[in-house]
């Protein structure tokens, strides 16, 4: 190429083409600036896309800076502008449309997203697609479609329960062929009642929900725990997000008033459990969630789970003595005879939960 050529393409000024264009015009204008070829340009930006969105940021800063080959100059902040609240409101529009998508799957409606992406496909391929750009309805239906392949690849399923769901097993063959699922709501599955052999060996699958999970287990007998939990938490954070609510929905695994998985977010697998006990029973608990925790012990049956999932209670620290300077004879005596009188019943409590808390295998 002459330097006569290069001085002239070097004068030419940066400007988004009218004729020729697909979206906004930036690979057909800048391929004249550029020297290249306005397909291989295209190519580079979707290539630029698959890292991390690369591309598609380029993309936008590119369409928003740089004028339309025969727009007024002066009206180039006004247009920066205007184009600057479509791109928010689309972007915003698309990620409400991929958010809707991901949990109309995880509920088991994945067939109606694909439904919608295939109808919106045949309607830009009618007459009614001539007015509307197809950019626009290939980044819907991707929109709709993508972020619903993930989630029907992913083990993330929800119930649409939304109340409290107790489930009571009569028989261990109910026990072990049931999938426990919850959604929206809490879930108990009450074995309290269910008699389980010496020596024998139980699965139970609990796929919970957004909120918590409560496995209650015989309050005499003891049996072994084996815990495999494996916490999805974007549908929960999801919802969380849209709720706008600033707690997160996961409240760990406790596991005997011993609490799992405070790092959940960043190791989403973990397992837990009790040393088996000869000549018991061993319950393995395959649990899943999309956010909400588990508790699993023994409770009375005289105890609520649902409105004491925390039951015998928490191991606090005993109360400091009080700070008796300033005051006089008789005020402090009489502090310390009710300091004593209260650290008396904290110890006596704090014994009765210590002596609970393991269960009947720490018995």
């Amino acid at each position: 190429m002459s330097g006569g050529a290069k001085q002239e393409r070097g004068r030419l000024r940066a400007s988004r083409a009218r004729d020729g264009r697909i979206l906004g015009g930036v690979c057909a204008g800048l391929s004249d600036i550029w020297g290249l070829g306005t397909n291989g340009l295209r190519l580079a930006f979707v290539v630029a896309s698959l890292f991390g969105g690369v591309g598609v940021v380029l993309y936008v800063a590119c369409w928003l800076v740089i004028p339309a080959a025969d727009e007024d100059p002066s009206a180039d902040a006004m247009r920066s502008v205007a184009l600057a609240a479509w791109a928010v409101g689309a972007l915003a529009a698309l990620v409400l449309v991929a958010a809707g998508s991901a949990a109309a799957t995880a509920i088991g409606l994945g067939w109606v997203v694909f439904v919608l992406a295939a109808i919106g496909l045949l309607v830009a391929l009618g007459p009614l697609g001539r007015r509307v750009p197809p950019v626009a309805t290939l980044l819907t239906v991707a929109a709709l479609t993508l972020p619903a392949a993930a989630v029907a690849l992913s083990p993330m399923r929800i119930s649409l329960q939304s109340g409290e769901s107790v489930s009571r097993p009569a028989t261990v063959a109910e026990l072990q062929n049931t999938v426990y699922r919850a959604g929206f709501g809490t879930q108990l599955v009450d074995l309290r009642k269910l008699q389980l052999s010496a020596s024998g060996n139980y699965t139970i699958h609990v796929d919970g929900g957004l909120r918590r999970t409560i496995v209650a287990l015989p309050e005499d007998q003891c049996v072994s725990v084996r815990l495999y939990y494996n916490v999805h938490t974007f549908v929960g954070q999801l919802a969380t997000l849209l709720s706008g609510h600033g707690a997160a929905p996961f409240s760990d695994v406790v596991l005997f008033g011993r609490v799992y998985g405070a790092s959940m977010r960043a190791h989403p697998h973990g397992s837990a459990g009790t040393a088996p006990a000869v000549g018991n029973p061993t319950l393995t608990i395959d649990f899943s969630s999309l956010g909400g925790g588990l508790f699993v012990r023994d409770y009375p049956e005289s105890v609520d789970p649902n409105s004491e999932p925390n039951w015998p209670g928490f191991v606090d620290q005993l109360e400091p003595r009080p700070n008796l300077n300033g005051e006089s004879a008789k005020a402090a005596k009489q502090m310390v005879r009710d300091y004593q009188k209260r650290l008396r019943a904290q110890k006596a409590s704090l014994a009765i939960v210590k002596h609970l808390m393991g269960g009947p295998c720490a018995l």
